[in-house]
């Protein structure tokens, strides 16, 4: 799991509310879960009121990703070959920059990548202007329709123009949306960034839980897994 431009823990060195929740419904569907901190170790907490950002969805994170795939392939009770990757927003970026095909991060002589991939409200203004963007890893971008923070758009373009060169990238928006819909708590308020991708020059967007759009994406999730990454009942 790759966390969002937040941080993976508040100030006071709690989980925050939505690595918390997916990691327990993961779990309880007998997925071993490992989330990945790119922040916390590096010195910092949250990032989202940064313009220039230390730590970048393009640079470091897609090798945090896959020194997190390598440790897991080396432990015992890992299945190596049936490891996925689940991002959020800045994660969800991060994680697009990851499986990507060819890419500088990706060890060599890996055996086994990355089997399915699901990114949740990335911006993908950035990548969607990658020449010839490819990947060989089934891919679900869940995307709020009302988003202002990294808006739909962009991805459902990227995702489009994937698809045509039969990459397998598949785009759902949930209408109604805004950033963070999937939180399990969380109401919609109004937050203060220097990242905006559908307004550079207004720092106020939206982020907030959505009750109808966060089931659809739980739903969601649970028929992708069982589709491309099912929990192996024998062991």
């Amino acid at each position: 799991m790759l966390h969002g431009c937040a941080g993976l823990t508040t100030k006071t060195g709690k989980l925050r509310k939505r690595p918390e929740f997916w990691s327990a419904w993961l779990a309880a569907r007998g997925y071993l879960v490992l989330m990945a901190d790119s922040f916390g170790p590096r010195g910092y907490g949250s990032i989202c009121s940064i313009k220039q950002r230390p730590v970048r969805p393009d640079r470091e994170r897609p090798f945090d990703a896959y020194g997190a795939l390598r440790y897991l392939q080396g432990r015992d009770d890992v299945r190596a070959e049936h490891i996925s990757l689940m991002g959020w927003s800045n994660g969800a970026m991060a994680l697009l920059w990851t499986i990507k095909s060819p890419a500088p991060w990706r060890p060599s002589k890996l055996r086994h990548d990355f089997r399915a991939a699901i990114g949740f409200y990335p911006g993908c203004s950035k990548i969607s202007k990658t020449p010839h963007y490819t990947t060989k890893i089934p891919t679900a971008l869940l995307l709020g329709g009302l988003d202002d923070w990294t808006p739909a758009k962009p991805c459902l373009r990227f995702a489009a123009t994937a698809a045509s060169r039969s990459n397998p990238v598949r785009a759902t928006v949930y209408a109604g949306a805004y950033h963070n819909f999937d939180h399990p708590t969380a109401r919609v308020k109004t937050v203060l960034t220097r990242n905006s991708e559908s307004k550079p020059t207004e720092r106020r967007v939206h982020s907030g839980g959505n009750t109808a759009a966060r089931r659809a994406a739980i739903d969601a999730v649970a028929a992708f897994l069982t589709r491309h990454a099912p929990v192996d009942q024998d062991q």
